[in-house]
Order: structure tokens, then C-alpha cells, then sequence
């Protein structure tokens, strides 16, 4: 592959997201500072605010919540994604008229434009204007579309796009499998391994290693630092403050680290926070900022744990734990079909425990006297393979779940687990930690 391809001055490399969370503008900003340093892409987010309440809509009310699962599914999800993708085709015109702008501000005529669209919205409305912009203006355009979840949303599947990257085979043969049955144009679909963060996959010195080790240590006296990063969405923030203060009150070693999008629906949760002797608040109300303060936050301190939804940080399951951002992972309850995905793709791999394993340590967590001494002995065997594990429902019981992990030896355990993508089977390009670099390879050859 030549990087030259990527850093010519012709070239225009633009990057479409949109404000549906952070999840998306997370993996934009691992593929932009993946990039070769002498290129100069741009960012090209969605000017649809629409986005960002449908998404609070989806996750926090339990009602609206269901019904958008129903109509994820079924016969339900094939009529919402042809609506949705005809909207979404006929509404063009404003990205349009942004790639245009560009072009024609652009110091040097370009003759590519290469589109890297992390959200579907902005996918499909990529893919349908490239046959504009190539008759009207002469331009060579490229879309590249990477799926933000492990999850086989129809609406994934953007016909007009060059290729299309999902983080495992599954997901890529049940995009087809839709894309067949619905009478669709074929569209490449590749397995790539899932663009992480090149800075969370530097690696921890020897001292840095044992400082983290120190925190899962039971008679230590060690500061447990732990990652709290919260949507601008406010998903989960009454389960955060509360396992906040029950942490505390099993130990005054936790010290919680809030990385939390300054919104509306987040001012409550960040004025409480603040009144915490024992967490700091992060905050901006930009997204970008809050991603760069999530990183900063990683780079100046050795967190040890990090609490978080299952969404597109339960992939930072792939660095392993002598690595910058390779905290012991907590996940909260699942909300949506992409998250329960995203949970499936780590159990398949034993990244995180079966659920018959995770049930067994819900309970001896809660009643020890009633603990299988060769059961545990077992599991925590198993959790040497280990990235990740699920909270209870409840803010106390979840507390008392963690405190528990390191009185019993699993979290130092799940600290050994190393070279997570040598496994014997073949899905270990799955779990590769290089997603960003095999991203850029591939998207590289479609420019010769």
C-alpha cells in the first residue's frame, strides 16, 4: 500500500459524522489521527440537530425505547429502513452544497474526494450525490462507510458506497443476506478489526504497569481510578451518581473520573458530581473536546477501571490491559439492539464471561457464605482471557459486585490477559488492536 495515495494534494479527504451520541465522533477521531501526518482531512458533521434527540428519545424513555427496538426488528425494520433511506437520499442537498464549498474554497483542484462516513445518515447521502459530483464536476469519489456497532442494522447497508467495514464476519454476512433479500445494488462488505484510539493503544511502562496492578491489589492503599464517560444524552446518569457514592462507601480508594458532554441533560448530574470530594468532572460542550478529555484523561492518569455503557467502548476490549487504555471494563445494562450486539461479540470471543459464569458471581458477590470454592477457583481461572464484565441492575449491588472482584483475586486475574487476537480459530482478525492502521491499508487501495 503507498500512503501517497492518502496525502496527495488533489486528494480531499472528508470525514461525515453526526451528533447521535459520542460513539461516532469517537471512531472519527481514531481514524483521523490514524491518518499518515501530511494529510489534511476534514471534518463534515451533520447540520441535523434532529439526530441528537431522536438518539436521547431512543435511549432514556422506556417506552419510546421499546417501540424503536420493535421497529428495529422483523418485518417492522425492513419498512423503516427503505422509508428512512429514501428520506435520507432525497434530503442530500445540503451535504451536497458543503462538498461543494469545499472544492471550490480548496487551494488546489482536487481531483479525489474521499468520504469516510461513520454515521449511516450521512453514508447514504454520501453514496447518492457521488454520481453528481463526479458528472457535474469531473471529481473521483470515493465512499468508505465503517459500522460503529457489531450490529447488522439494515439501514447499515449503503448501496452507492465503494466499501463498507464492519467489525466481524456475522455482521458482514447478515448485511448481505438483507441486501440480497431486499433487492438491493451489491455492495462490498469487508471485515476489518475495530478502529481503536492509537493513543489508548500506546503501551504502559513497567512502572506504569504495576501502579494499575496495584489498584486490583485488596491490601493495597492505592487509588482506584475510575472512568466514568457519560453521553451528552445523559444515558444512565442517575446509575452512575449512585454507584458513584456506594463505591465510595465500600472504600475511600475509588476516586471516580466523570467525562461528561456539558447539555442540558447533563447539568444536574455535573452540578452533583462537583460536590464529590472523591470524583473529578471533565466537561465541554463540544464533543470533539469531550473525546480529546476523555484521551488526556487516560494519558494523565492510570485508570483502572472504567464504568460504561456497552455501545462503541466495549470494543476498547481489544487493547489489552499493558496498554494505555487497557482499563478493566464494567458494563452497564444494555440499551438498544446494538448494545446487546456489541455484549454478543465480546462473549463469543471470551472477552467477557458466559452468562452462566456472570449469574454465579452476581449471587456469590451478594451471599459469599454460600460460594462453590472450586466454582470460583475455576472462574477466575477463566478470567485470565477476560476483558470485561456486567454490573448488576441495581447502583448497590453493583458496588458491592466490584468491590467483591478485587477482595477474590478476579481482577488481577483479568489484568494478565494479553495477545487477545491469538486464538485458535478463525475470527482472530476480529480482535486485532491495529483496526485504525488494516483501515487505512485497505481504504489506501481503493485510491490506485
Amino acid at each position: 500500500m503507498s500512503q501517497s495515495n492518502l496525502t496527495r494534494k488533489s486528494t480531499v479527504i472528508l470525514f461525515a459524522y453526526a451528533p447521535a451520541g459520542l460513539g461516532h465522533l469517537r471512531v472519527t477521531d481514531a481514524l483521523y489521527y490514524g491518518l499518515p501526518t501530511n494529510a489534511d482531512p476534514l471534518l463534515l458533521g451533520s447540520q441535523d440537530k434532529r439526530i441528537t434527540y431522536i438518539h436521547r428519545l431512543m435511549s432514556v424513555n422506556g417506552i419510546t425505547r421499546a417501540i424503536f427496538e420493535w421497529l428495529e426488528r422483523g418485518m417492522a425494520e425492513d419498512i423503516t429502513t427503505s422509508l428512512y433511506r429514501w428520506s435520507l437520499r432525497i434530503n442530500s442537498g445540503l451535504i451536497y452544497q458543503q462538498i461543494i464549498t469545499i472544492i471550490d474554497q480548496h487551494m488546489v483542484i482536487p481531483e479525489t474526494i474521499l468520504i469516510i462516513a461513520t454515521h449511516f445518515g450521512l453514508a447514504h447521502q454520501a453514496a447518492h450525490i457521488k454520481e453528481r459530483l463526479k458528472k457535474e464536476r469531473g471529481l473521483h469519489v470515493k465512499v468508505v462507510v465503517q459500522v460503529t456497532d457489531d450490529s447488522p442494522h439494515h439501514i447499515w447497508y449503503v448501496p452507492g458506497a465503494d466499501i463498507i467495514f464492519v467489525p466481524s464476519s456475522r455482521t458482514k454476512e447478515q448485511l448481505l443476506q438483507y441486501g440480497r433479500s431486499a433487492g438491493l445494488p451489491d455492495v462490498s462488505i469487508e471485515v476489518n478489526p475495530y478502529p481503536l484510539s492509537p493513543h489508548l493503544n500506546e503501551a504502559l511502562s513497567h512502572t506504569d504497569q504495576h501502579a494499575r496492578s496495584m489498584q486490583y491489589d485488596p491490601h493495597a492503599q492505592s487509588l482506584i481510578h475510575v472512568a466514568i464517560p457519560v453521553s451528552g444524552a445523559a444515558v444512565g446518569t442517575n446509575f452512575m451518581k449512585d454507584i458513584i457514592d456506594d463505591l465510595h462507601q465500600k472504600s475511600h480508594r475509588f476516586f471516580a473520573h466523570v467525562v461528561s458532554k456539558n447539555a442540558p441533560f447533563t447539568h444536574a448530574f455535573i452540578f452533583e458530581m462537583n460536590n464529590r470530594s472523591y470524583a473529578d468532572v471533565h466537561t465541554s460542550s463540544t464533543d470533539k473536546r469531550v473525546i480529546e478529555m476523555y484521551e488526556k484523561l487516560y494519558s494523565e492518569e492510570i485508570i483502572g477501571l472504567e464504568i460504561t455503557k456497552p455501545s462503541e467502548q466495549a470494543f476498547k476490549a481489544l487493547i489489552s490491559p499493558d496498554k494505555r487504555g487497557g482499563s478493566l471494563l464494567f458494563f452497564s445494562e444494555p440499551v438498544g439492539r446494538q448494545e446487546y450486539d456489541n455484549l454478543d461479540f465480546l462473549r463469543r470471543h471470551h472477552l467477557i464471561p458466559s452468562k452462566t459464569d456472570q449469574k454465579k458471581m452476581w449471587e456469590y458477590a451478594v451471599n459469599e457464605e454460600y460460594t462453590n470454592a472450586q466454582e470460583l477457583k475455576s472462574i477466575i481461572t477463566k478470567a485470565g482471557r477476560w476483558r470485561g464484565l456486567m454490573l448488576p441492575k441495581k447502583p448497590k449491588e453493583a458496588a458491592q459486585y466490584i468491590w467483591w472482584c478485587i477482595q477474590v483475586g478476579l481482577l488481577r486475574s483479568m489484568q494478565s490477559c494479553r495477545d487477545i487476537h491469538i486464538v485458535d480459530n478463525k475470527n482472530e482478525y476480529e480482535l486485532r488492536p491495529d483496526g485504525v492502521d488494516e483501515f487505512w491499508k485497505k481504504t489506501a487501495d481503493l485510491l490506485v
